[in-house]
């Protein structure tokens, strides 16, 4: 029940982002070509080549994330690409030379907190009393912890403003140059061991994820960029993959063949793994309580439409079947609606409980060979069930945010098998979704 709840959600959501022309590619933003009929269906992005299904395009909707093409600067970027012999490919980013959002946030939050503690810093100073059982002393680091944030914020934007970036991209290493008022560091990764250059979510801003560019490797990562433009996020991604991977092309040439002496093309690390087997996450200590709490209270809201909430009795003595029940249900209006809804959330809370308490005891498990890939379940140490796909169909395993609980993202997981896709959890710890995608895509070589 509680799975076809969310499902109805999926649903209504990417027939909104349909009506509406909204979906895009989650991997780019790239716009959306011919639809598939089915909620499970792949659509395949004709920008960046990436596999996933309509709930994860109708979640890219929301992303400000766009596709790029390498050697193609957008219009009016102040970014300069350099190239220096055949050995070094320099982009230089200068700052933006705005405060934006950080700036605005910082101020306000700075005012308010200095007023707060300022009043409370005169009451101190000036031998009156506070209201409360809290010593006077401890004010000073309560304020500070205010005083902390709203500095760090800004901090921020005044590194928006003035820190420029260089990123570097030798035979190798690659280097990321921070400088801002005359003072620098910088930070390198060692070519071979690059696994992924993307842009990734970096921080919220009114609810709307901000994405910012990160060059990943075994040792380490390089991020930067996020108060630059979607379209300059989108270029230097496509630029710094195509230099990694071709390595320099000329000015006037356009083929992916690097001249003689340039930079040697790489291969980005293939960890895939001919055998292997990764559980999948079981509910955990957070999940059993949560969902026992879930149906405590719609339990308890059940009984007080039930016992507390005022209304007319049913008439116990008189006949009427039917009629009575329709009279008696709208005579207690209220006292209905109440119970029914409750109902409605107790039921999902009993299922929720049951359901978690029934995943502990399985294990579930992604396994492969070198030419299949199989989702099995394990009880005692028997396969229960078991399902199988060719190991050439598998593309990718991907994640999407379906919600959250108690401040915790919820994620999607799914396959992306051929032109299908199959569902490995509907509400899954987002961290632990995370690791899974993390564990599986690394055995899979993708």
């Amino acid at each position: 029940m509680f799975n076809k709840l969310l499902e109805a959600i999926e649903k209504s959501n990417v027939r909104e982002k349909l009506k509406s022309g909204k979906l895009s590619c989650p991997d780019c933003g790239g716009p959306a070509g011919e639809l598939p009929q089915n909620l499970g269906d792949v659509i395949v992005c004709g920008l960046c080549g990436g596999r996933a299904s309509l709930i994860d395009w109708a979640a890219g909707a929301e992303s400000d994330r766009r596709a790029g093409i390498a050697d193609q600067p957008p219009a009016g970027t102040k970014i300069r690409r350099e190239t220096v012999g055949e050995n070094l490919v320099i982009w230089h980013i200068p700052a933006t030379g705005k405060f934006g959002f950080f700036m605005l946030f910082a101020v306000l939050w700075l005012l308010i907190t200095g007023a707060v503690s300022g009043g409370f810093l005169v009451t101190i100073l000036t031998g009156g009393t506070i209201e409360g059982d809290a010593p006077a002393w401890l004010m000073f680091p309560f304020f500070g912890l205010f005083w902390a944030v709203g500095l760090g914020m800004l901090y921020a934007a005044i590194r928006q403003k003035f820190m420029t970036h260089r990123v570097s991209i030798g035979s190798d290493t690659v280097t990321l140059r921070k400088e801002m008022f005359g003072k620098s560091s910088e930070k390198s990764l060692a070519r071979s061991s690059l696994s992924n250059v993307s842009q990734k979510e970096f921080y919220k801003q009114n609810y709307k994820a901000i994405y910012g560019i990160e060059i990943k490797g075994v040792d380490g990562k390089l991020r930067f960029g996020s108060s630059l433009t979607s379209e300059e996020k989108g270029w230097l991604v496509a630029d710094f993959n195509q230099v990694l991977k071709i390595g320099i092309k000329p000015a006037s040439q356009h083929e992916t063949i690097a001249p003689a002496g340039a930079l040697a093309p790489i291969k980005l690390v293939n960890s895939r793994k001919s055998i292997f087997s990764i559980s999948i996450p079981k509910p955990g200590a957070g999940s059993i309580f949560g969902s026992i709490v879930f149906a405590i209270i719609g339990i308890g809201f059940v009984c007080l439409g039930i016992f507390a909430v005022e209304g007319e009795p049913f008439p116990k003595n008189q006949s009427g079947g039917i009629i009575t029940w329709i009279h008696f249900l709208f005579a207690n209006g209220f006292r209905t609606i109440w119970t029914l809804i409750s109902s409605v959330f107790a039921v999902a809370g009993v299922w929720m409980t049951i359901s978690t308490l029934k995943g502990v005891g399985k294990d579930r498990r992604i396994e492969g060979s070198e030419s299949q890939i199989f989702l099995r379940t394990y009880q005692n140490g028997l396969v229960t069930n078991e399902k199988s796909f060719s190991r050439e169909q598998v593309h990718d395993i991907r994640g999407t945010e379906s919600g959250k609980s108690n401040g915790t993202t919820m994620k999607r997981v799914e396959l992306i098998i051929g032109d299908k896709t199959e569902k490995i959890a509907s509400w899954m710890d987002g961290d632990l979704a995370d690791k899974l995608i993390r564990e599986v895509k690394e055995a899979l070589g993708k």
